[in-house]
């Protein structure tokens, strides 16, 4: 049978339809990989766009329930710093040593108050726990309230944990959810807090399955376009059966 299609697959006829086959594979092959490099891009579109900084306006209002989308967005907020509710978090360790980090409210233009951590410290008698006055532009990683230890019991002006629900009511003013984990700041202050990395897991934007089955239906299509000339040889290179003749039939004498 092997030689048979082989011969087969020789002759014009099927030479022309196998050139056929092969711009066939080609072209789904492709349009497979276009739609494949589509999808890369569209993910690369939208992560681009995911990891952009938005305003702090665009985060749920005071007395809100955070987006799960914002968290771990970079966010970028412009305000005043409220220095006499600032906070010392305390037992944060950064680089081996144990410090506090620096919570400050800063204070948006519709009155409204985000947490800022400003970073590590070693104690509060440091330099640059005192926060810079005037107006700040910053941008930090947006991340909810921690929620261990919510009911200890704390010195003013320090707290065992950050959470912008519960230092609103400490500071008696309407407080956005969560807090911004400070990446930098204009005008910079000197000196200032090591600034130390957020934690929170950033979310991935979702796979685009649509485009991601638009390519792999090419693929198919390629795979069935050599299915297809293969059986449809096989079928062709098999032995013609000879017709029955009805008239070679032996009658038996009685």
């Amino acid at each position: 049978m092997g030689s048979r299609m082989l011969r087969l697959a020789l002759t014009p006829r099927w030479i022309a339809l196998g050139i056929l086959a092969i711009a066939l594979i080609a072209g789904c092959v492709l349009l497979g990989r276009w739609q494949w490099e589509r999808t890369q891009d569209i993910l690369a579109a939208e992560r681009a766009a995911q990891g952009a900084p938005i305003s702090v306006t665009e985060l749920a209002a005071p007395g809100l329930e955070i987006n799960g989308p914002d968290i771990g967005r970079q966010i970028v907020a412009t305000g005043t710093y409220v220095a006499e509710d600032q906070v010392a978090v305390s037992n944060r360790v950064y680089r081996d040593a144990v410090g506090i980090w620096v919570v400050t409210p800063l204070q948006l233009d519709d009155g409204s108050l985000i947490a800022v951590n400003r970073g590590w410290l070693p104690d509060s008698a440091a330099a640059g726990f005192t926060p810079p006055t005037g107006q700040v532009t910053v941008r930090g990683t947006y991340v909810p309230d921690e929620s261990f230890y919510a009911d200890a019991q704390t010195d003013e002006g320090a707290v065992v944990a950050i959470s912008g629900t519960a230092l609103g009511s400490r500071w008696q003013v309407p407080t956005r959810a969560g807090y911004l984990n400070l990446v930098s700041q204009s005008p910079a202050a000197d000196p200032a807090p090591s600034p130390v990395p957020a934690t929170v897991q950033t979310s991935d934007v979702p796979f685009p399955l649509q485009n991601f089955g638009y390519a792999f239906q090419w693929w198919i299509f390629a795979l069935f376009v050599v299915f297809a000339y293969v059986r449809w040889l096989r079928l062709d290179a098999r032995p013609k059966s000879e017709p029955e003749d009805r008239d070679s039939t032996t009658v038996s004498s009685s």
